[in-house]
């Protein structure tokens, strides 16, 4: 990488930074172009050189959140046999990572309502459903993609109870916990 590349990258990635902490203050409908380069501090035409609109900017947080999220599940359950300790072991990896990301409210809650990235949100859901899917049928769900969705919003929702408290909620997520063993229909119970 040429050291212009790497500067630009940079940028990209301080833009992307200054983002989430306009989401976290602000939330999305707050989120102006003048208010991430300013927390960036970057001229207002160097965003346009990154992003095409705000648009593309909102896709690129919630593209840039969900890889770091993704990997880090991937992570967690590489090796696991599919069943409920490998979901529960994943679904735990994506809350504590999102009690470590800044401004994952505004992208858990509010991008979903925001029409120029709830398709990439939508899909996003979708890849982490297909993850969940082969869990479910080994815990003898079928078909299990249905189930795997509204797992997925589950989550997510616990995500947002823990949010505000910046800690994990032992109550909710025994809760979850509780209704995922209640979801086993398999034998390995």
């Amino acid at each position: 990488m040429t050291a212009r590349e790497l500067a630009a990258e940079r940028t990209r990635d301080a833009l992307l930074d200054a983002g989430l902490r306009v989401a976290e203050q602000a939330s999305l409908a707050g989120m102006s172009v003048n208010r991430v380069v300013a927390a960036a501090g970057v001229a207002k035409g160097t965003f346009y050189v990154h992003f095409p609109d705000r648009g593309a900017f909102l896709g690129a947080l919630h593209a840039r959140f969900h890889e770091h999220v993704s990997r880090a599940v991937l992570q967690a359950i590489e090796g696991m046999p599919p069943g409920r300790a490998r979901l529960q072991h994943g679904m735990r990896t994506y809350l504590d990572a999102c009690l470590l990301a800044r401004g994952v409210k505004a992208l858990l809650l509010e991008a979903r309502n925001d029409e120029s990235v709830a398709d990439q949100v939508a899909s996003r859901n979708d890849a982490f459903a297909q993850l969940a899917a082969p869990d479910l049928q080994a815990m003898g769900w079928d078909p299990a993609a249905p189930a795997a969705r509204l797992l997925i919003a589950m989550a997510a929702e616990t995500a947002l109870v823990e949010l505000p408290l910046r800690r994990a909620d032992p109550t909710t997520r025994d809760a979850l916990w509780e209704l995922v063993a209640r979801a086993d229909r398999s034998d390995n119970r």
